[in-house]
């Protein structure tokens, strides 16, 4: 989490003294001189610090700490060197066309020899939505200290596309890198209330793959896997398949991967891993049906659970657990005719040729719930380990941390 890097953010080296240096500063980013808009997006209303204690662990090394004051929700702001004890800062930060000047004033509380001042960050989102492709921006940064203003400084950043989703930020170099694990901002791409979820249900409606869309409330895990088999169906007359479409302009501060909205999908009729899992999660979430994304070494599929009480535990025993996997990169193994060519064709013909596809899809689906699940029984013990490289993202979770779908939008840029 965002909050893990401050207190090991920059080692003090004994490079400054205070009376033999003058406050200086540097501009900071949590993303380096990458910005992503999507992040600052999806974590617009996040308190990365609710419920945390501000103290340091006891056995923390305090050389290693480093002050943060302001909003310590923020992205980006000044870090000022070599401030005694009662330092009045002030620091204003804009950013041409997606950061509006936003200020801060601080006092520093004791003797520092660096500091980070964090302003309130106003951001255009309507302005940071529309990035569509990466491009350079402005960061101006202004700080004066009792009063003196300070030579300001201006960084060019790039401006990430918003359908590149930061999943770590990397610090240092090397065998002496860390990074920050920023998993749960897949979970901005499943749109619950994308306004295409209702015309894929009202297909499988038209299709009479199920009576209806009820979630659980029937009561029946039967039901419950039979809404998600129609989901897929649809999907494959879509015709969607596997498209591994995943790198982004490498980054020295981020890993990343590109992810599309599910509009986007649909009408390319592509997805790669994630892509399909964001589909079924949106479309699942709005049938308030428990959902998650599962994340193991290079891959992602979409996990659901069949009962309504359970809470996605894919560590437990094959007896035991509710919840199955769905491998959505199956999803082109069949084609399938769109429900508007298949209305088509005379009724008798239409019937046989329905009943056929039925069977190969069917088929496809039950193999795509094995091969996922297969993956639950055979690592149920990494999913459990803390920090692992398995891991399950609870979408209604991260809805509750304060993770926001990123909207959807008919504007192109």
């Amino acid at each position: 989490m965002k909050t893990t890097l401050v207190i090991a953010l920059t080692v003090f080296f004994g490079l400054f003294s205070y009376g033999a240096e003058e406050p200086s500063f540097e501009v900071w980013s949590y993303t380096g001189t990458d910005i992503y808009p999507s992040a600052i997006i999806a974590t617009a209303t996040v308190d990365w610090n609710a419920g945390r204690d501000d103290e340091p662990e006891a056995d923390a090394d305090k050389s290693e700490q480093m002050t943060w004051l302001g909003d310590k929700n923020g992205w980006v702001g000044a870090k000022v060197m070599n401030v005694p004890k009662g330092t009045k800062i002030k620091v204003e930060v804009s950013g041409d066309g997606w950061l509006k000047p936003s200020k801060t004033e601080v006092t520093v509380a004791k003797d520092e020899d660096e500091v980070l001042v964090m302003p309130k960050g106003v951001f255009d989102y309507d302005a940071l939505h529309k990035v569509k492709q990466q491009k350079p921006a402005n960061l101006n940064v202004k700080v004066s200290v009792n009063g003196k203003a300070l030579d300001e400084q201006n960084e060019v950043v790039t401006l990430r596309s918003i359908n590149e989703c930061p999943f770590a930020v990397i610090f240092g170099e090397g065998d002496d890198a860390t990074a920050d694990d920023l998993s749960w901002m897949f979970a901005a791409y499943v749109n619950e209330n994308h306004p295409w979820i209702d015309g894929i249900l009202k297909e499988a409606l038209e299709a009479k793959l199920v009576d209806s869309f009820d979630g659980y409330q029937s009561g029946d895990p039967e039901k419950v896997l039979a809404q998600v088999y129609a989901v897929w169906n649809i999907m494959q007359r879509h015709g969607m398949k596997y498209s591994d479409i995943t790198n982004t302009p490498k980054s020295k501060f981020a890993a990343a991967q590109v992810v599309r909205f599910l509009d986007d999908s649909v009408a390319a009729s592509q997805a790669n891993c994630v892509d399909g899992s964001v589909i079924f999660a949106s479309i699942l979430t709005k049938l308030s049906i428990k959902c998650g994304l599962v994340l193991v070494p290079g891959h992602c599929f979409v996990c659901f659970d069949l009962d309504p009480n359970g809470d996605l535990d894919v560590s437990a025993a094959d007896d035991e657990r509710t919840v199955i996997g769905l491998e959505t990169t199956m999803m082109g193994s069949n084609d399938l005719k769109p429900l508007s060519e298949l209305k088509k064709i005379p009724a008798k013909q239409r019937d046989q040729l329905a009943k056929k596809e039925s069977q190969a899809s069917s088929g496809t689906f039950g193999n795509a719930l094995e091969v996922a699940s297969t993956v639950f029984s055979e690592h149920g013990d990494d999913f459990a380990e803390e920090g692992s490289d398995y891991q399950v993202i609870p979408i209604a979770d991260a809805r509750e941390f304060g993770i926001m779908p990123i909207g959807f939008s008919k504007e192109k840029p």
